[in-house]
């Protein structure tokens, strides 16, 4: 069931899910009729939970085995993906949270465990998204807070999925997407989707990315990449740019597209896939944490630009 909550101002118009992870699932820009979020079907059921809106994703990517060891702690999350042995994004995206503030054009929503009550996670933790509309765009803050008395392993993302046809004639051949990115992982794309420790030098596919000439309709990608910076979806013809910044705390990013499906998965990721097991030292691959009582903020930005 879903409990959509309306935002918006002159600009923008927003709607939030707060019964499936008070995932933002309308984004527009009233101006020039923009639809910039992959909107759900018309019966509101989708054939995929990871590829409407922007569900969040904790803990993200994919946990080899679904366990890992931190400060001489097991933890262990159920294998919701059989066939490649791993747990996946979390449940967090499918459990309501609380409205605990709500403007016009503003709202926040809470969601809080208690220690081994989400998927037996074994810490007491809080998470808090809020969704603020100004007239140069539209901004997402993410709190989380360790709320239990050891030190909180923290693996944040979200899997933002976007329209590649922003508007009412839009056409496949005058978009284009660019990604500031700089190294790419290898992952093992036949058996389980993980890192290999292999660092990739750039093909077509990143070279065109990083240069912003991807086109998203000619084929079908899945890469997982270091950076930092800004991601873009240009429609050249209809002279508009859609513009994602994600923070610096976003330090990863991982690239899936549906080809002619029309819509592209920019998902900022605070670390890597199998981060907790990966081939790299945690530095490398952003394995975080929270100490006792500690927050931590992640922001993000949406907008257009006028070419």
């Amino acid at each position: 069931m879903k409990m959509l909550h309306t935002i918006e101002n002159e600009d923008w118009l927003a709607k939030i899910d707060s019964a499936h992870g008070a995932n933002c699932v309308v984004l527009r820009n009233k101006k020039h009729t923009a639809v910039l979020l992959r909107e759900l079907p018309d019966d509101g059921i989708p054939d995929n939970p990871y590829l409407y809106g922007m569900p969040i994703l904790f803990p993200v990517n994919r946990i080899e085995g679904g366990t890992f060891e931190f400060e001489g702690r097991k933890y262990s999350f159920p294998i919701n993906e059989p066939r490649t042995g791993c747990h996946l994004h979390g449940e967090l995206h499918r459990q309501p949270f609380a409205l605990t503030a709500q403007s016009t054009s503003r709202g926040q929503y809470r969601f809080c465990a208690a220690a081994g009550g989400y998927l037996g996670f074994p810490h007491a933790f809080e998470i808090l998204q809020e969704y603020v509309l100004q007239s140069d765009g539209f901004y997402h803050t993410v709190t989380v807070r360790n709320l239990s008395q050891q030190n909180m392993p923290v693996f944040l993302g979200f899997h933002t999925t976007f329209q590649t046809l922003l508007t009412q004639g839009s056409r496949p051949q005058d978009v284009s997407v660019f990604a500031d990115i700089c190294e790419e992982y290898e992952r093992n794309m036949e058996v389980n989707y993980l890192p290999t420790g292999r660092i990739l030098p750039f093909d077509a596919v990143s070279t065109a990315l990083a240069k912003g000439d991807f086109k998203p309709f000619a084929e079908k990608i899945s890469r997982h990449y270091r950076g930092r910076g800004r991601m873009t979806i240009t429609d050249a013809k209809k002279g508009i740019r859609v513009v994602y910044e994600p923070d610096q705390k976003y330090g990863f990013r991982l690239i899936f597209n549906g080809g002619d499906e029309g819509y592209i998965c920019l998902e900022p990721q605070t670390c890597l896939a199998n981060c907790q097991n990966a081939p790299f030292e945690q530095m490398e691959s952003g394995f975080d944490f929270l100490r006792v009582g500690e927050s931590r903020s992640y922001r993000s930005k949406i907008y257009l630009e006028e070419l």
